[in-house]
């Protein structure tokens, strides 16, 4: 095979890899295989551009000389020919002869502006090859290069009735201070004169949490929405303090009161995908999903906020999960919508390594810190000190948040039998983990009939219907013994719905228990193409809903237990880009609630 050819070949591989990493599917096989093809093809066509320009080697340029000169001989040749075909023409016209066919003209000689153009068009071709990989680079080491270092995160995390988390990323001087007040119209009587309170002195945070912390505001009002402003009181030459950032929330309403309540779910962001040249890279999902923060109490965000080994990974060292989380917060989506509306969190395999299940092998160590410093802290208070998963309340609805990574044990195998982390046997495979599948157990007692509408979060769909071999072994269809154990605890639970994600993809299902799951994603992530990995109305389940296409979809949930307290209401909106650019839902679904008490 020429030369010629093979660089070809390594350009049309080159330009395939590099387009899905950028804008189909993003995964390191794909990168790593265009670091291989990328310089062929460079090589390739520096070596055939050399060869045509006017500076190239010595044996080249005297090659050409030589076919100059062969060209000259040529070319004095045909004009000899021509001048005898004149004299033959001439002698015809003078015979009354007819005019001469084109086939007796003598062929021109072949112009040197062809030949001249020629290395033009290869050297656009070679500018989008490196133009292509130059993109490629910027998408997988943008971490790197700019690491977000002075990056300043203000949000509210969690916020109960008269409380609220605030997580705060500051790498600068401090103490600093929390000012909070009602605003206007807020429900609490607030307006434009309220004074601001503030919370006190708080110390800088340091490296040793990446600057991270999370303060609490306490003794507020109930079903009121506040400002919060974050200052710096290390003095300036102008002023005693500085304010460096401001958000905003509402709080609950008391534990038990029937409310209105508004929030976003969904999961897997990666910035700037698919890929666009520009300076600071964003989350799509997150753009749209500001369009409709107005009236959003929170977003519970279900995992995959970071992809540590997509399409490369860096490490299993803090600071490799860290820039990651920065990198998120240093997106200017992100922070406008964090700043209107406080956000949850659980976390899934790729704030560690893909479908983890090794416990707390590493770097589970690492990962979970940088998760506790940026999105762990400022959730719900744990169901115990050191866990993840936690329960809360808002109103009568309540909430109960899976740790589905850190306990989970191997998948069942075909045959039923289990298997841990190390490939021994185990009596049953687990994804819970015994201590908190008891403490699920004790919350569903709990709320049974105190609470008229329940969510349980999972970073992994319950339902059978992705079939793929991947789902088979990180979804809940891989733990089939115990996911039959925990549908048979909620089968009885009335409202009770499961919110997932994590397939890139979006179903609503209704599950052999009766109990309604929606699984959607990505927030901002690439979309399985033409794979046909659901397969609907399987294993005593019932499909209301599928949607494959779309780098953004998110849903929005109503959940109304005032209008009629005894029977409520739950509606889920899917949003996706693709379709009225999200600014109207795609889909629609209305449950019909059940009496509770």
């Amino acid at each position: 095979m020429g030369m010629g050819n093979i660089g070809r070949i390594a350009l049309a591989l080159h330009v395939l890899f590099a387009s899905f990493v950028l804008w189909v599917v993003p995964v390191h096989a794909l990168f790593l295989a265009d670091l291989v093809v990328f310089p062929v093809s460079l090589l390739v066509a520096l070596r055939d551009l050399a060869g045509r320009w006017p500076l190239a080697a010595p044996e080249d340029r005297r090659r050409r000389v030589q076919e100059r000169q062969r060209q000259r001989q040529q070319d004095a040749a045909a004009s000899t020919a021509l001048r005898e075909a004149g004299t033959d023409v001439q002698r015809r016209r003078t015979a009354g002869a007819d005019k001469p066919a084109e086939a007796d003209r003598p062929a021109e000689p072949a112009r040197q502006g062809a030949r001249s153009r020629a290395p033009l068009g290869r050297i656009a071709l070679l500018a989008v090859q490196v133009a292509l990989f130059a993109m490629v680079l910027d998408s997988v080491y943008r971490p790197l290069v700019a690491p977000a270092e002075d990056v300043l995160v203000f949000r509210a995390g969690y916020v109960s009735h008269d409380t609220a988390r605030m997580h705060i990323r500051y790498p600068g001087p401090g103490p600093l201070e929390l000012r909070y007040r009602p605003l206007a119209g807020a429900g609490g009587g607030g307006g434009g004169n309220v004074p601001w309170e503030s919370a006190g002195a708080l110390a800088a945070p340091t490296g040793a949490t990446d600057f991270t912390v999370t303060a609490a505001l306490a003794n507020l009002q109930p079903a009121t929405r506040y400002a919060v402003e974050l200052h710096s009181r290390q003095p300036t030459l102008h002023a005693a303090t500085v304010r460096l950032a401001s958000a905003e929330f509402r709080t609950a309403p008391p534990p038990g009161t029937p409310t209105r309540l508004r929030f976003g779910t969904g999961s897997c962001i990666k910035p700037n995908f698919p890929y666009r040249p520009t300076r600071t890279p964003d989350v799509y999902g997150f753009a749209s999903m500001l369009e409709h923060s107005a009236g959003l109490d929170m977003v519970m965000f279900m995992g995959d906020f970071i992809y540590a080994d997509v399409p490369l990974y860096f490490g299993p060292e803090p600071a490799a999960y860290r820039r990651l989380y920065r990198n998120v917060y240093a997106a200017p989506s992100a922070r406008r919508l964090m700043r209107r509306v406080p956000m949850l969190y659980v976390y899934d395999d790729h704030e560690i390594k893909n479908n983890w299940h090794r416990q707390d092998q590493p770097p589970m160590g690492s990962a979970l810190a940088a998760f506790d410093e940026y999105n762990g802290r400022p959730n719900p208070p744990p169901a115990a000190p050191g866990v993840a998963y936690y329960n809360f309340t808002h109103g009568n609805v309540a909430f109960y948040a899976w740790d589905t990574r850190r306990y989970r044990t191997r998948w069942e195998s075909a045959g039923g039998g289990g298997g841990g982390s190390s490939g021994g046997p185990e009596p049953t495979a687990t994804m819970l983990g015994a201590e908190q599948k008891r403490h699920f157990a004790r919350w569903l007692r709990d709320v049974n009939h105190t609470a008229a509408v329940k969510f349980v979060v999972s970073s992994v769909p319950v339902t059978t219907g992705w079939a793929n071999r991947d789902s088979a072994q990180d979804t809940w269809r891989g733990y089939p013994t115990e996911r039959a154990e925990i549908l048979a605890l909620t089968r009885h639970v009335p409202n009770l719905f499961f919110l997932s994600g994590d397939r890139h993809e979006m179903a609503a299902v209704v599950l052999p228990s009766g109990n309604i799951e929606f699984s959607t994603s990505p927030v901002s992530q690439f979309t399985f193409p033409l794979v046909g990995s659901f397969r609907p109305d399987r294993d005593g389940e019932r499909t209301l809903h599928f949607r494959r296409p779309g780098h953004v979809k998110y849903g929005i949930l109503d959940v109304d237990t005032a209008t009629d307290p005894a029977v409520p209401r739950v509606t889920y909106s899917l949003y996706t880009t693709d379709v009225h650019r999200g600014r109207r839902p795609a889909w629609v679904y209305e449950a019909k609630g059940a009496p509770w008490r």
